[in-house]
């Protein structure tokens, strides 16, 4: 009998073509708007606009209230907590990634076990005729809810609830006593007659770990204090600052005596901006470590993207030899489905051929 493997063709990646000058410029100046978009919130023009009129109360014209200091200290002090709490927040998020890269690969590895350890009535492995199997298509079922139950745990309010996280415990158990009912199913019975079922235990091991080691990530927030003491740190110091806003133009008129300004009674140009810009880095490094606080909740750029993670396993059964084959006929009923404004569930009745 010839192998299946070696009636595989080579079909070469078709590689993105290299953008024109006109379209990286585009690109570039898309990033600058974004970038823009991102830190020119609600939030930020508020605080602006609280620094502004704090600078403004602050001037000679006003209250003549003014002070100096050492920015270099204070930068440090305000920056250092927020860049400590991003770098710490894009550690858990890889350290989640991680986590469900290696659920996942597991998850795929027993499926592969399921669909070609399984011998057919006819004596044949999975494997030759590239059939679903019917264990394989079972515990694809048992996938879709053990899912969902993750899903539903990983993105779901926090504290989540102890019945969302139960409920997952319940779809593992399931999966493990369905590898234990697949054993004299398997066709592999070397290695004591075990039929495989050490290797599976291995693999649902590696399942029940990486979802402990996600929900540990998910469950454990950053830092308490240091979160705290940042919220106040943006609120409270800008507005703290405003008097020394103000001298900032006198003391660079006494140290340079070429230095283009005159000092205004609400305030020079340069003393505004410099509060400006402070406000907005401080602002925009707290958001970035608000949303990587959760990054399965969907709502941030920056989140793992469980939609892609999700699509993987919604079409198992198309893997395989024929695999292009099947994925092209599985697009072909989904634009279809599409055009005809079909339901979900009219969807997976197409899909399974039963319409």
């Amino acid at each position: 009998m010839v192998s299946p493997f070696v009636t595989q063709t080579y079909t070469p990646v078709v590689t993105q073509t290299r953008p024109t000058v006109t379209g990286r410029f585009k690109a570039h100046v898309s990033l600058v708007y974004r970038g823009l978009r991102f830190a020119l919130t609600w939030h930020s023009i508020f605080m602006v606009s609280v620094t502004c009129l704090c600078t403004f109360l602050c001037s000679k014209g006003m209250f003549d209230i003014k002070f100096n200091t050492s920015m270099t200290i204070l930068a440090a002090g305000t920056i250092f907590p927020l860049v400590f709490s991003v770098q710490a927040g894009f550690l858990r998020r890889d350290d989640a990634l991680s986590a469900m890269a290696k659920l996942k690969g597991a998850m795929f590895t027993v499926y592969l076990m399921f669909k070609t350890w399984e011998k057919e009535k006819q004596g044949k492995w999975g494997w030759e005729t590239d059939g679903s199997g019917n264990w394989a298509a079972e515990l694809d079922t048992v996938y879709e809810k053990l899912l969902d139950d993750i899903e539903l745990y990983l993105r779901g309010s926090r504290p989540a609830p102890e019945e969302s996280g139960n409920v997952v415990y319940d779809g593992l158990v399931t999966l493990g006593t369905m590898m234990e009912k697949f054993a004299p199913h398997c066709g592999h019975t070397i290695y004591g007659g075990q039929s495989g079922i050490g290797r599976m235990s291995c693999y649902h091991r590696d399942i029940v770990s990486s979802f402990e080691r996600v929900r540990a990530i998910l469950d454990t927030q950053m830092p308490v204090g240091l979160r705290l003491f940042c919220f106040a740190l943006i609120h409270v110091s800008p507005i703290v600052l405003a008097p020394y806003w103000n001298r900032f133009c006198g003391e660079k008129m006494v140290h340079y005596s070429h230095y283009a300004m005159m000092e205004s009674q609400y305030g020079c140009q340069a003393g505004y901006f410099i509060a400006i810009t402070y406000v907005l880095i401080l602002v925009t490094l707290y958001r970035v470590q608000a949303q990587l606080e959760n990054p399965f909740d969907g709502d941030n750029l920056d989140d793992i993207n469980w939609e892609l993670f999700r699509a993987h396993f919604d079409q198992l059964d198309t893997y395989g030899r024929h695999g292009p084959n099947k994925r092209a006929e599985l697009n072909a009923i989904t634009i279809d489905a599409a055009s005809q404004g079909a339901s979900s569930a009219d969807f997976e009745r197409r899909k399974s051929g039963t319409i």
